[in-house]
């Protein structure tokens, strides 16, 4: 027999999340698919000896919190922002390529993406542009290039262009440098900076409940497993943050905030 009945259904949470990391909340990169992320807070009592009515405690110490899980997706990038600058991170430059008539509609003056990208994330290189005519187009007479924050290379019509109107097609030839791969080194840094951490639960009406962590850092070093070549698995690396207190903060709202549309 049913003891009571559900008081809160919005307060009944499914589902996982998606764990994101950054040197702030404007910055977060999401770490892709997890397994068992939790979220786990502790502190320790403080307690005094009376001498007439024994222990009494009086408050609380060392506040922490913490974020953990599995990390299903090895990214180089992302693992280098998650440990907070106690490693160095190196693009391995790969062999440049040569691209021609590649096709793209400029409509306004809005930027549209080259295909391609140098492996830095830096401007490609020996832009030349023709319109559907192979009239050559001239850059910031005709045209302007600009690096987006993904590192794409692109390119968007100026207004009043007499060589590419409005809507034309364009060729753009260029030459871009792939990272031929990326790597890692670790030792001899002693210092790790903070980082935000947040998990956030979105269900399906969109509504999210969300944990943020102000100030946090990885708690313990790097343990990559490999499974067997017959397993399921794939190689999961633990991720656990610790969160303390941010002083710079309002007391209160020092060291987490818990967010909830879903329970509303």
């Amino acid at each position: 027999m049913a003891q009571t009945t559900v008081q809160n259904s919005g307060a009944i949470r499914f589902g996982s999340g998606k764990l994101e990391v950054g040197t702030s909340i404007a910055s977060l990169v999401n770490l892709g698919a997890i397994r068992d992320a939790v979220f786990k807070e502790e502190w320790e009592d403080v307690e005094v000896k009376s001498d007439n009515a024994g222990v009494v405690k009086v408050g609380i110490k060392e506040h922490v919190a913490y974020i953990e899980c599995d990390m299903m997706e090895v990214d180089l990038t992302k693992l280098n922002t998650i440990r907070g600058g106690l490693d160095t991170l190196t693009n391995v430059t790969g062999t440049p390529v040569s691209v021609t008539d590649e096709a793209h509609t400029l409509s306004g003056t809005d930027f549209v993406r080259l295909n391609y990208k140098n492996g830095d994330s830096t401007e490609v290189a020996s832009i030349v542009v023709t319109d559907a005519s192979n009239n050559p187009a001239v850059r910031n007479t005709d045209y302007v290039i600009g690096v987006d924050s993904a590192g794409y290379t692109c390119i968007a019509r100026i207004y009043g262009s007499t060589v590419i109107s409005d809507g034309e097609g364009v060729k753009v030839d260029y030459q871009y440098t792939p990272n031929s791969a990326i790597k890692l080194t670790s030792g001899g840094k002693l210092s790790i900076s903070d980082r935000v951490i947040r998990v956030t639960n979105t269900d399906e009406n969109g509504k999210i409940f969300r944990i943020t962590l102000y100030k946090a850092s990885i708690n313990e070093g790097a343990e990559i497993e490999f499974p067997g070549d017959e397993d399921d698995d794939p190689a999961m690396p633990h991720l656990k943050m610790k969160g303390v207190l941010d002083v710079t903060r309002t007391a209160g709202d020092q060291l987490f905030e818990i967010y909830d549309e879903q329970g509303v």
